[in-house]
Order: structure tokens, then C-alpha cells, then sequence
């Protein structure tokens, strides 16, 4: 996908984007020398049949989430260009911006909405907005949901020809947006939590 990798990538880090986690008590504790993003959809009580997918610039699915799930995704420190995937035809890709440092917990909200351009409101939880800087309470008592990253990645490459132009435009239209707009779909090194601060009711 190497059309897609170069419309969306900021800064090509010299490490894999993605690594497996390693296996550990608690889910949401970041590796000593990665991130981890959690994605988490809230549920919704009327039925949705929309996916979200998350895609590294590589064109590899880091998340796949249905209604009520949430899921966590390892990624080497540094800048991070994702994208955010849903629809079917065409599908729809909307931008957001990682910059991530290793040993920290970032929580990002999925939301679907209906009958607008951009059908997934992207809100990044920010440590410093929490009530005394705590980790999500609401985030860290959920359950993860395990994804079948073999399908998604399957999909990601079955559409990849119906997504690489929108991604393109989806890169414009960042580049052109004011820093507002990139602001708040951006997630920032200081924005996560340590891992004594993940395990700390």
C-alpha cells in the first residue's frame, strides 16, 4: 500500500509501528519501551452495523471496533500518522495524529455519528482533563476485546484501492485544516498516563 503509506505518513520511524504486546496482568499497562492506545467505542442502544477500523500508514489494522468494544494497540514512540477507516462504499477515512513516548497509556473515543461528512467523532482523552489526572475509571474496569486482525488486515487490502484516494484527501485536507481542527485529533506525548497511574484505582 505504498500509495496510501505516503499519503499518510508524517515521519517514517525507523522501527516497525507495531509490535505485539506482551502478556501481562493488566491489559492497559503500556510496555517499558512502547505506547499503548486504547480505543474504546461507547456503546450505543441502537444497533450499529458499522465498523471503525484503525490503520497504521503500513496499511496494517491496529483496532477494529464494533459497537461497545474496546481494544488496546501497541506503537513504537514517535509520531504517528492513523487512520481512521468505516463504510463500505465508499468507505470513509478521517486523520489522526499519535505522538507517542514509551511506557505511557494514551485513550482515544471512537463515536459513530449519522448523516455527516466526517461519521466518527474522534475525541482524545487527555490526562489533564480527568478529575485529579486519574486514569479512566470507565476505561480501565472494561473488558478488551480481542479483534481479528487477519480479517481486518484482509479488508484494509481488499479496499485499499477505494481507500488510498481517500486517504490522499484526507492528508489535504489536515494539511489545510487550522490547528484547532488538528489539535483535537491529535494526541500529545504528556496526554497519557504511566504505568503506576494505569494500575492506581
Amino acid at each position: 500500500m505504498a500509495v496510501l503509506s505516503a499519503a499518510v505518513l508524517t515521519a517514517a520511524p525507523p522501527l516497525p509501528l507495531t509490535a505485539q504486546i506482551p502478556k501481562a496482568a493488566d491489559p492497559y499497562v503500556a510496555p517499558a519501551d512502547q505506547a499503548l492506545l486504547i480505543f474504546t467505542r461507547p456503546r450505543r442502544r441502537q444497533a450499529s452495523e458499522v465498523t471503525i477500523r484503525v490503520v497504521n500508514p503500513a496499511g496494517r489494522c491496529l483496532a477494529e471496533l464494533e459497537n461497545g468494544w474496546q481494544t488496546a494497540a501497541p506503537l513504537w514512540p514517535g509520531t504517528h500518522m492513523l487512520m481512521v477507516v468505516t463504510g463500505e462504499a465508499p468507505p470513509t477515512v478521517q486523520l489522526m495524529e499519535a505522538k507517542v513516548r514509551a511506557g505511557r497509556t494514551y485513550v482515544v473515543r471512537l463515536e459513530t455519528r449519522v448523516n455527516v461528512k466526517s461519521p466518527v467523532r474522534i475525541t482524545v482523552v487527555r490526562r489533564d482533563d480527568q478529575p485529579l489526572e486519574a486514569f479512566p475509571p470507565t476505561v480501565r474496569d472494561a473488558i478488551p476485546t480481542a479483534s481479528d486482525f487477519r480479517k481486518c488486515n484482509e479488508w484494509i487490502s481488499w479496499k485499499r484501492s477505494k481507500i488510498e484516494p481517500r486517504a490522499e484527501r484526507a492528508k489535504q485536507h489536515w494539511d489545510q485544516a487550522d490547528e484547532a481542527f488538528r489539535e483535537l485529533r491529535t494526541i500529545h506525548r504528556n496526554d497519557g498516563w504511566t504505568a503506576a497511574e494505569v494500575r492506581t484505582p
